[in-house]
Parts: C-alpha cells; sequence; structure tokens
C-alpha cells in the first residue's frame, strides 16, 4: 500500500467532475451523490493502493448530515458545525506527521496554496477525476483480461479433459 494520502474536498470534486453533471446525476439526491462519489473513490483507492479520505461540508447542518455508511477503504469526514470542509483539511494537513506525503484534491486555488504552503501536494478535482478515471479504465480492463483467462482456462481444461477421455485416458 502506498504511503500517500488523498484528502479530496467532496463538494469541490462532485462540482467540478463531469460524471456528476449528467442528467442523470443531476436526477440524484445529494446524499445519493455523496455516495456515487464515494464508491468512485473506493474503487480507485482498491485499485492504486492510497488511502482516501473524502471531507465534506458539514458547516450548514442544523442537525448532523445522514448517517453514512463506513466504506472500506474510504473514510468519510463531515466538517464540524460551524467549520468547512477547507478548515478540517487544513487541520488534518498541519496534524500529519509528514505533511509532504498528502495530496489535497480541492478546485479552490486559495485553499490549493494554503495547503501547499503546508507542505502538502495539490491538484484540481479536474485533473483528480482524469487520474481516476484512468485508474477505473485500468481495472476494467484488468478484471476483463482476468475473466477472458479464466473463461479460455476453463474452456482448455474441459476440451483437454474431453480428449483425454476419448483416447481412453
Amino acid at each position: 500500500m502506498s504511503d500517500q494520502w488523498i484528502l479530496v474536498d467532496g463538494y469541490s470534486a462532485m462540482h467540478s467532475w463531469k460524471r456528476f453533471a449528467t442528467r442523470k446525476a443531476q436526477a440524484m439526491t445529494l446524499q445519493q451523490r455523496r455516495e456515487e462519489l464515494v464508491k468512485v473513490l473506493r474503487q480507485f483507492a482498491d485499485h492504486s493502493g492510497r488511502r482516501v479520505t473524502v471531507v465534506f461540508d458539514g458547516y450548514a447542518a442544523k442537525h448532523k448530515p445522514e448517517v453514512v455508511e463506513p466504506s472500506p477503504g474510504v473514510e468519510v469526514i463531515f466538517s464540524e458545525r460551524g467549520k468547512t470542509a477547507d478548515d478540517t483539511i487544513e487541520r488534518m494537513v498541519a496534524e500529519a506527521e509528514n505533511g509532504r506525503r498528502i495530496q489535497v484534491v480541492t478546485s479552490d486555488n486559495v485553499e490549493r496554496r494554503t495547503v501547499e504552503a503546508m507542505g502538502a501536494e495539490s491538484i484540481s478535482a479536474e485533473l483528480f477525476e482524469a487520474e481516476v478515471e484512468s485508474a477505473l479504465r485500468d481495472l476494467a480492463g484488468a478484471v476483463r483480461h482476468h475473466s477472458r483467462r479464466r473463461a479460455t482456462g476453463t474452456i482448455r481444461e474441459h476440451w483437454a479433459r474431453k480428449t483425454d477421455r476419448t483416447r481412453g485416458g
């Protein structure tokens, strides 16, 4: 597993990613869009071996946001009431033992400069989306390749057994 930690500003990603600009995505509830983002980030984390934390703004919530089911491979955090995701991300970067191993994903240029000044790397949500989509294409290709190999192996084994039986073996 990689020791790089990716902190994603959840709403920045949701507002920037093309997959959330579609009619289908726009018809989803906010909770469903958050769950979709977490699902995609979990697949990315599984494939890349990187630790991923997604931080959502909780500052405007009168009540705690809906319960988020634990998602293996991706930590989901809502900022405390009165705090923004940016505040939470900055605190996490400041408290980290090695900020150089942190990559913050946000399209907020001021936030990017702030975390970079603290020693972390940053990437825009749009560029990170391209990285995630590329990793997911690689993963899908690996799954297809593995499935084809298993299917082919099964057919070969079937014919080998059938041939052995016809030869009396």
